[in-house]
């Protein structure tokens, strides 16, 4: 009996790269179990023990049904997100910018009554994809497309970061990053990229320069910086100051630096308390001390528990998700899923590197959460999406190589004339 085309239809659950599935389940996994270790912090003299984790699992659930969605659909449909998520993300930034300049700090979140959304997350994963629509679009030899794809992208860029980095300077240095690289890979100019370089370096060394000499009290009697300059100086210096710190024994260290770095010093504890298995799930000591031990210092958690072999297995889950990713654009016919793969991909690998480095003490504390494994409603849902998107480029890729249609398609499917691919772009 013939049960070939049977298996169409089996396949039809989870579509795309099954090792890019594979990984997010992983992650997902690894979550659960040490979002729910590092969450009592969160509950203790507030509310049931079991409040954080629920709230993370419906989080991760809503999250997991989008990305299979999201991964159904064409990706020309994926034009049409940036549309919506630009404009949005840029009046609800500006909304937080005001509050910020009535209030005595930066604020993140906007309270939309059943959940807290980060603007910020919404912003950065919709420039990168108009900035890939853009790129697909540019014509290399033509000084004029070269000239208003730039000035195109510099612009939001420019705009939308100075919008996120009064209340979140990681983000916006993490976003500039990203478009940095997909303009060099997308075949911007090289000498407008050298100028711009340039520009970058310049402004970077005047900024680092100002927060390390001008005093505190300076900084926030100036109407014009940023309420959260101070938070940025202190971590700098204390990040500079960290070598010094070496040649310290452990009673000096615990006397005269630890009370003033407790994130740092209990993250540090938690990672050289642990050995290759780690102490077991439910058995960290430091998460009761980490202020953000279910979101920032997350990694340090899963050291702590999981050993260093846990430490390693989730930084080579990022490792493969990367290597899938690149695996994917380098497969792409069209610019703009590629650019938009390679996007997304660096977006989520700059993200965890910071992270998982925050924790080790390789970088200064940015409070970049770890990809869908940190605790974070609006951080879930966006890195879903982006894997989604992946997910849904691959799906597509795969259906062309059979023969398929993806959902969404029908006449935008580019049709081969005399060598060179003929569709009807989404604008």
């Amino acid at each position: 009996m013939d049960t070939g085309n049977d298996t169409p239809k089996r396949k039809q659950l989870l579509n795309g790269d099954r090792v890019i599935w594979a990984m997010v389940f992983v992650l997902c996994a690894i979550s659960l179990i040490e979002v729910f270790s590092a969450s009592s912090r969160l509950t203790f003299g507030k509310s049931s023990f079991l409040t954080p984790i629920i709230s993370h699992t419906v989080h991760l659930g809503i999250g997991l049904l989008g990305m299979w969605l999201i991964h159904l659909l064409h990706y020309r449909l994926y034009k049409v997100f940036p549309v919506v998520l630009v404009p949005i993300s840029i009046v609800l930034l500006g909304v937080l910018s005001i509050r910020s300049m009535n209030s005595s700090g930066a604020e993140r979140w906007i309270d939309m009554g059943f959940f807290q959304l980060q603007p910020s997350e919404l912003g950065k994963i919709g420039v990168i994809m108009l900035v890939a629509s853009w790129l697909s679009k540019l014509k290399q030899d033509d000084e004029l497309s070269q000239s208003n794809t730039f000035w195109k992208i510099l612009i939001l860029t420019g705009g939308v970061c100075l919008l996120i980095v009064g209340e979140n300077l990681s983000t916006a240095i993490l976003l500039a990053c990203v478009i940095f690289v997909m303009m060099i890979l997308g075949g911007i100019a090289w000498r407008r990229i050298l100028a711009l370089t340039g520009v970058i370096a310049a402004l970077g060394i005047v900024a680092l320069l100002f927060l390390i000499l001008v005093p505190p009290q300076t900084l926030r009697e100036t109407s014009f910086i940023p309420k959260r300059a101070t938070t940025w100086q202190a971590r700098i210096l204390d990040f500079r100051e960290s070598g010094a710190n070496g040649n310290m024994n452990a009673y000096e260290y615990a006397k005269l630096v630890a009370p003033d770095k407790p994130q740092e010093t209990h993250a540090n504890i938690a990672i050289a308390s642990s050995n290759i298995l780690g102490k077991g799930p439910g058995n960290s000591d430091e998460r009761d001390y980490l202020q953000e031990a279910s979101c920032d210092f997350i990694y340090a958690i899963i050291i702590e528990e999981l050993g260093m072999a846990g430490g390693v297995l989730v930084l080579l889950v990022y490792m493969i998700l990367l290597f899938r990713v690149g695996r994917i654009a380098t497969r792409c016919k069209e610019k703009y899923p590629a650019y938009l793969a390679m996007g997304l991909g660096m977006l989520l690998g700059l993200q965890a590197f910071i992270n998982m480095s925050v924790a080790v003490g390789l970088f200064p504390v940015t409070g970049q959460p770890l990809p869908l494994i940190s605790k974070g409603g609006t951080s879930v849902l966006m890195t879903s999406g982006c894997i989604g998107m992946l997910l849904g480029i691959s799906n597509v890729l795969e259906k062309e190589e059979r023969g398929e249609e993806a959902i969404g398609t029908n006449a935008d499917i580019p049709s081969v004339i005399n060598g060179n691919e003929s569709f009807d772009e989404i604008q």
